[in-house]
């Protein structure tokens, strides 16, 4: 049986970011991100990569003509996008929309797949419809006409206790013989005079 410690050791867990800054990156600008990254206990901080200048860099809308600079941080401590988001734009001194961060597994897990399309058969529109099937067919009529669907015979169920009789409606109750309009004169009322 493992250990309480054990447990603790082997659930611990790292937090790892990708970080695209457009615009280029400044050595000393990073180590001072660094500084302010031990904050969140920094484990790592990987050198950074920077693109060639593009025309439309990835990733980054809108901005043209700007080479991209890439790297990876992991931290200790679990940090919110927004927080890194502002000390990154506090020490470097670029704008918020210069700035990409994403988990590290998003990132390599978009890299893995991108320009594929899983479970894709690139046959299927170039084979012709598949012939109907009986049961296609049924279908069709039974949606044609819901009444198909209704069982020929209908289901008896034995209720404890006997058979309720049948309720009455009103076109079962005794109809009179004279008609409800202008079959009765109706009463006018002796009006007494208010003088006295």
């Amino acid at each position: 049986m493992k250990t309480f410690t054990q447990y603790l050791t082997e659930s611990q867990q790292t937090y790892s970011y990708r970080i695209k800054i457009a615009g280029g990156c400044d050595k000393d600008k990073l180590k001072e991100l660094e500084d302010r990254l031990a904050k969140f206990d920094l484990i790592k901080m990987s050198n950074p990569t920077v693109t060639p200048v593009t025309q439309d860099p990835l990733d980054f809308p809108g901005l043209k003509n700007m080479e991209v600079c890439i790297f990876e941080i992991e931290l200790d401590y679990p940090a919110g996008q927004q927080e890194l988001f502002q000390m990154i734009e506090n020490t470097l001194n670029i704008p918020k929309g210069n700035v990409k961060i994403v988990t590290k597994h998003f990132a390599d897990t978009w890299d893995n797949n991108e320009g594929t399309i899983p479970n894709e058969d690139p046959s299927m529109l170039e084979n012709d419809y598949p012939a109907d099937t009986k049961e296609q067919k049924e279908a069709s009529k039974i949606y044609a006409d819901p009444s198909l669907s209704v069982p020929d015979t209908s289901i008896e169920y034995e209720i404890a206790g006997g058979e309720t009789p049948e309720a009455q409606t009103t076109n079962d109750l005794p109809q009179g013989k004279l008609s409800p309009m202008g079959s009765t004169k109706n009463t006018i009322p002796q009006v007494k005079s208010a003088a006295r």
